[in-house]
């Protein structure tokens, strides 16, 4: 089972991809990656990995700061580097790498470093629903010819729902009631490292954390109108305001690692209707083309960065830091 679960999400990836080459063609993607003009499309490319990088370890800091681990974001580079690289082959593989790191080498325990990771995904999380909550009153989202507006809303009032639950039972009057009820199953879960920030977090906390990854989220939106002009593509600041968000969300979901293949098949579908560029009237590019061909460039862009970034890191810190199987070896 276990090699099951790791193998199956690659093979649904690679069952993806070979669909989407089989309705755009590689000599298709290699004409339209022709069109691309490196000498803007590099320079931004390493610019937003950085950006997205310092940004990232900024949050988790002032994150670390605030529940009692003050930890120099200089010292962390090298360490969330490493993770990164990780994050390649496995996402949780990295961030579980990471908080072995923290353990080690600043004695954070290691499921408080999970809450922290789990903390920061949970805004992360909501401000994907959000955006494309926002969007859906201003666009048409449709993949297929079936409307997704409706779906979009349901998500949101759900995801809303839970988070104003979540807050009456870690920091409201919820649990008081449920306390006097003596469930033990209540109890353990209030006991638990991994919960902790619930437990502690004020409203405050959320809003201050949210404004902080802000920067990440418009980022996303704002790389791809400029990745786009970069092959001198234009499409509508709006629609991508709204729709890009709706590309983030599909990809959390867990069908293939890190949302390769179906972040690409969603954006195409999502906004190929509405680019426009004298490319097109050649004839010989269809914006779906080009939109596949820039999605993959500017996804293995990010992936070469976030390797070669974490191989030079790992050459300033110890891998051992990273190794599950010598905890016991750290007094």
């Amino acid at each position: 089972m276990s090699k099951i679960k790791t193998f199956l999400p690659w093979l649904v990836a690679i069952g993806i991809f070979a669909y989407l080459f089989h309705l755009y063609p590689p000599q298709k993607i290699w004409e339209s990656l022709k069109f691309v003009r490196l000498s803007t499309f590099i320079p931004f490319a390493i610019g937003y990995f950085f950006f997205v990088f310092f940004i990232d370890l900024f949050s988790l800091t002032r994150l670390l700061k605030r529940f009692g681990f003050k930890i120099a974001a200089k010292a962390l580079v090298p360490a969330r580097g490493v993770s990164y690289l990780l994050m390649v082959l496995n996402y949780p593989a990295g961030q579980a790498a990471f908080a072995y790191y923290l353990k080690r080498s600043h004695r954070i325990p290691l499921w408080e470093a999970f809450s922290l990771f789990f903390f920061i995904a949970v805004i992360d999380l909501y401000w994907v629903i959000s955006m494309a909550f926002a969007g859906s009153f201003f666009l048409d989202f449709k993949i297929g010819g079936m409307e997704l507006k409706k779906f979009v809303w349901g998500v949101a009032l759900a995801a809303y729902a839970v988070f104003a639950l979540s807050l009456f039972f870690w920091r409201g009057p919820l649990y008081k009631k449920l306390e006097n009820k003596n469930w033990r199953f209540i109890q353990w879960i209030r006991r638990k490292d991994i919960f902790r920030l619930l437990k502690e977090a004020r409203i405050t906390d959320y809003l201050k954390l949210a404004l902080m990854r802000f920067p990440i989220h418009i980022s996303l939106i704002v790389s791809m109108y400029v990745v786009l002009l970069t092959f001198d593509v234009f499409v509508p600041f709006l629609q991508l305001l709204g729709n890009i968000p709706l590309v983030v969300l599909t990809g959390m979901i867990p069908i293939t690692p890190g949302g390769f293949g179906t972040t690409n098949a969603v954006m195409v579908e999502l906004l190929h209707p509405y680019l426009k560029s004298p490319i097109f009237d050649q004839g010989f590019i269809t914006p779906s083309e080009l939109l596949f061909a820039a999605s993959l460039l500017w996804m293995f862009s990010n992936l070469i960065l976030k390797t070669l970034f974490g191989m030079i890191c790992l050459k300033n810190v110890s891998k051992d830091f990273f190794r599950p199987h010598l905890e016991q070896k750290i007094p």
